[in-house]
């Protein structure tokens, strides 16, 4: 699959979904996605997920030029298990628990009005409650 990112802005910070294969040429790109939209003093959030393979050749690009663009390494942070293996030196990675979390519609049918909450497993009026067999 070819690599593929999307980005926004978020409070200061730059957020980046990146998808397919990271290779030296797909870590040029991120690097150029730095110089262009990276918000002085911000940070910047890498989401690996989406990505099939890291190639050791992209970890290399990526950890040789990054002194080149503007993002301190200290404000980069990886997110997810493939973070691990495409992190320079000196950056973090953030493993996120994806657990499942109820958005408004469903709420609005259990009738307590709140936009969202994670599942514990034994919320009275969603069918997440069976899912979690104790």
């Amino acid at each position: 699959m070819e690599f593929a990112m999307h980005f926004r802005h978020s409070n200061g910070n730059l957020h980046i979904k990146a998808s397919g294969g990271f290779n030296d040429t797909a870590a040029e790109s991120l690097l150029d996605l730095f110089c262009r939209e990276y918000p002085a003093g911000g940070r910047v959030f890498v989401d690996t997920e989406g990505l099939d393979q890291v190639h050791p050749s992209g970890r290399r690009v990526l950890s040789s030029k990054l002194v080149c663009t503007p993002v301190p390494r200290e404000s980069l942070f990886f997110m997810g298990e493939k973070g691990f293996q495409m992190a320079p030196d000196g950056t973090r990675v953030l493993i996120v628990n994806r657990e499942k979390t109820h958005g408004a519609s469903e709420q609005g049918k259990a009738g307590n009005g709140k936009t969202g909450h994670r599942c514990c497993g034994k919320c009275a009026h969603c069918k997440c409650r069976y899912e979690h067999a104790d």
